[in-house]
């Protein structure tokens, strides 16, 4: 029977696993291979003493620090009610924040767990028990106060309910620090205690650290260790960039004969000599002096590779860790600020989320608390958004809620009393909107109201909208944009001789154009005009007078550019950046581009 088992090389250390590829030839995969000799370490726990040593140099420092500060910098607001625009704050939630210092005692328990691995804030509740004892949440009459302890202050008590996860103790005990002197603190039961965990850890290596996580700085001991070794030699290097060599003919025959005294007097006097008169004076025939220069190319390029591990291992952007500046044409730094803040975000949700909720529920529960003893239905904890706009940014993105919110007014999907209240009702501009039920959902214009004005054209008209781009409308069946520097009677700067003929000309327009007065109907009067008064009298030889010989229309000053002051961002008014000359170019390109309908009106003026 024991010839039908098959020994996988899984059973015991002392056995070998076979599977793999190998070469004998090369000694790839055999005993002469070096990678084979590659193997796994356990984690060795750095001791207090050593990290306590490490956040001394500003590297580690600012690993454990940065990530503390920046997730507890913008705060957070207790919600409840709706989503969106529709939550409501709870009053009063900002001063008990303020009075207990809830943001500066989580910065320095999230500093603690990330420096040795775990920290606890121990809250003082007035609710007539014990420390020892469950907290009493009919009868809490106020918190106190808080205060902060590391790992090495306080340590979970092993009992026999959480001899397999100490991370799950019942009861802690202080160990070291002033508070050791307070026999009412020798045990504290866990909802009196706020727990912060260091890094995440299995269950069984969790278990070797006493149920707390690991350091911050454990992952990125070995990268900084290279990365600060690899400077110090290179700071060694440049000190000794240059090394002077003094050659002295026979220097190992005097040292062998006893001479060393002679030989050390000639380098003091070579010494004093440079002192006197700063330089050497040698034998020629039997001396020489030289510097000999070190190669340090390739250094640079090493210490950078170094220095992307030690960045690689913080996880923090090495625009933040070393305070640079961003790298790259066109960079702004911008993508590394993004993804670093959803990193905080991360961090808020995993370390802070759960010892808040446990916290403003014991807050609100107080009789002396902001709600007076009474929780809130479906309350939250929303963090406030740590990636900051630039002005910049801001404008550009109001300029685009603005335009989807025009459309909606248009579409009769919003309401205007919605937009007002959701963007400018609270302290601050908002991009959250929720619906009001209570509000109508109407077309903002109705058939038989609100007439087009003249020249006007209606976005919701398909009859009285747009031209399509390709032209294909009939142009009677439009209504041309009024530019008022086209109309005859606001312009006068031209007047037709022939009354007559010219009110010939406008009856066709009328005629001819569903809307009157408009640019284009204007400048067919003109063409008309010019038409009938060439038959009648043989030539356009004073068919005008006034400052001008003839009227012209779609030149010079017949589109005025629109004028604006200040910096325009987006695409919020790019009219204001084109100039006459660009408007002169784009109507010669559209004359000659132009369908046929519209030849006829643009070319009125050189019809001689």
């Amino acid at each position: 029977m024991a010839e039908d088992f098959v020994n996988l090389g899984h059973n015991g250390d002392g056995d070998t696993r076979m599977d793999g590829l190998a070469n004998v030839l090369t000694g790839f995969g055999t005993g002469r291979d070096k990678s084979t000799y590659t193997t796994t370490q356990p984690i060795v726990f750095l001791t207090q003493e050593e990290l306590e040593n490490l956040y001394g140099m500003w590297i580690p420092k600012r690993v454990v620090d940065i990530v503390a500060e920046q997730s507890t910098r913008k705060g957070f607001k207790v919600l409840f009610g709706g989503e969106g625009a529709a939550a409501q704050q709870v009053n009063g939630i900002e001063q008990v924040i303020e009075d207990l210092c809830i943001l500066e005692n989580f910065l320095l328990a999230s500093k603690n767990a990330r420096l040795y691995g775990g920290s606890c804030i121990l809250l003082y509740i007035d609710d007539g028990r014990s420390a020892d004892q469950p907290v009493d949440r009919r009868n809490i009459r106020a918190i106190e106060s808080m205060e902060v302890l590391d790992r090495w202050q306080i340590v979970p008590v092993i009992e026999e309910e959480n001899l397999y996860d100490y991370s799950k103790a019942t009861y802690y005990q202080i160990i070291s620090g002033d508070l050791i002197r307070q026999p009412q603190l020798v045990k504290i039961h866990k909802d009196r205690i706020l727990r912060f965990d260091g890094e995440w850890l299995p269950y069984r290596i969790r278990q070797r650290n006493y149920g707390w996580g690991m350091s911050t700085l454990q992952p990125i001991y070995d990268s900084f260790r290279h990365y600060w070794a690899g400077l110090n030699a290179a700071a060694t290097v440049l000190v000794e960039f240059d090394i002077f060599v003094h050659k002295l003919q026979g220097l190992s025959t005097m040292l062998s004969a006893g001479k060393e005294k002679d030989v050390r007097d000639r380098l003091v006097l070579n010494d004093m000599s440079k002192s006197v008169y700063r330089g050497y004076a040698i034998d020629k025939e039997k001396e020489d002096l030289i510097y000999l220069s070190r190669n340090l190319s390739g250094i640079g390029e090493v210490l950078e590779k170094l220095r992307v591990d030690i960045i690689g291992a913080s996880q923090i952007p090495h625009t933040i860790l070393f305070g640079e500046s961003p790298g790259g044409l066109g960079s702004t730094g911008r993508s590394e600020e993004r993804d670093f803040a959803k990193h905080l975000g991360d961090y808020q949700g995993a370390h802070y989320k759960r010892p808040l909720q446990k916290l403003m529920e014991l807050i609100m529960l107080s009789k002396s608390g902001p709600t007076n003893g009474r929780v809130p239905e479906s309350w939250r904890i929303s963090f406030n958004n740590l990636f900051e706009l630039n002005e910049r940014e801001k404008a550009d993105v109001r300029a685009r809620v603005a335009a989807v919110d025009g459309r909606m007014l248009q579409l009769g999907v919003l309401h205007p009393k919605e937009v007002a209240d959701a963007r400018y009702g609270g302290s601050e501009w908002s991009m959250e909107l929720t619906l009001d039920p209570s509000l109508p959902r109407e077309l903002p214009q109705k058939e038989g109201t609100m007439q087009v004005p003249p020249g006007g054209r209606d976005p919701l008209n398909e009859e009285n909208g747009t031209l399509p781009m390709d032209g294909t409308r009939e142009v009677a069946d439009n209504a041309g944009l009024l530019l008022e520097g086209d109309l005859e009677k606001v312009k006068e700067d031209a007047e037709f001789k022939d009354k007559e003929l010219h009110q010939q000309a406008i009856a066709a327009a009328k005629a001819k154009f569903k809307v009157w007065p408009s640019a284009v109907a204007g400048a067919y009067v003109s063409r008309k005009y010019k038409e009938l008064y060439k038959r009648k009298h043989g030539s356009m030889e004073g068919a005008f007078s006034g400052k001008k010989e003839q009227a012209s229309y779609f030149k010079e000053d017949a589109i005025n550019a629109m004028q604006a002051n200040g910096l325009m961002l987006g695409q919020v008014d790019e009219a204001a950046f084109i100039s006459d000359e660009d408007i002169e170019k784009a109507m010669a390109e559209w004359k000659e581009e132009a369908p046929a309908q519209f030849k006829e009106i643009l070319e009125a003026d050189n019809d001689q």
